[in-house]
């Protein structure tokens, strides 16, 4: 029987590292942090191959990143804004779009300007998310009539659980005949 060869040959070097994050930077915009975490995965599933990976990995991908943002690659302000816009057209909160800047790395300086924009938007913002959500997943007005006061609690239920608050969520479902369709 013949011995089994690694799986992967090539050992994790700086050079190698950074041709991994230009490619993946020439496909997808994303965060220094987001990136960072990308490079380790990468390199402790070349280490788990059997390629050699340097002790000092996580210094070499801080350099990578920190070069990657020096160069203009990475800017976590334009990959805030550009998330931002995606998430609202696709009717999300405000407080569900500030939640997933967290999860995505954007440091709280640039989510507080993200915040601070929010409240100097005109008109209410978030009313018009909830708006898009309700046609988007056709709720309440955009339900069959005879089924709409049936569905009502649960329309407020999904509105609710996407970040809006109990008043942007009932001016987005529209008035209700009763104040039994609020009671629990």
């Amino acid at each position: 029987m013949t011995e089994k060869k690694p799986l992967s040959q090539k050992s994790v070097t700086p050079r190698r590292l950074m041709n991994v994050a230009l490619y993946y930077l020439g496909r997808y915009e994303t965060s220094a942090s987001r990136l960072s975490a990308f490079l380790l995965r990468r390199a402790a599933k070349e280490k788990m191959k059997g390629a050699e990976v340097p002790d000092n990995i996580k210094e070499l991908v801080a350099q990578i990143v920190e070069k990657a943002c020096e160069e203009g690659y990475v800017n976590d302000e334009r990959y805030a804004d550009s998330l931002v816009r995606r998430l609202r057209a696709a009717g999300k909160s405000k407080k569900a779009v500030l939640e997933k800047l967290r999860q995505n790395g954007i440091s709280e300086e640039i989510r507080e300007k993200i915040r601070a924009s929010f409240a100097d938007g005109e008109g209410d913002s978030d009313l018009e998310a909830a708006l898009l959500l309700v046609r988007k997943k056709r709720l309440g007005p955009y339900r069959p009539e005879e089924r709409r006061r049936e569905f009502r609690k649960k329309d407020l239920a999904v509105l609710a659980r996407a970040g809006f608050s109990f008043d942007t969520a009932v001016k987005a479902l529209g008035a209700s005949e009763t104040e039994d369709d609020y009671e629990y």
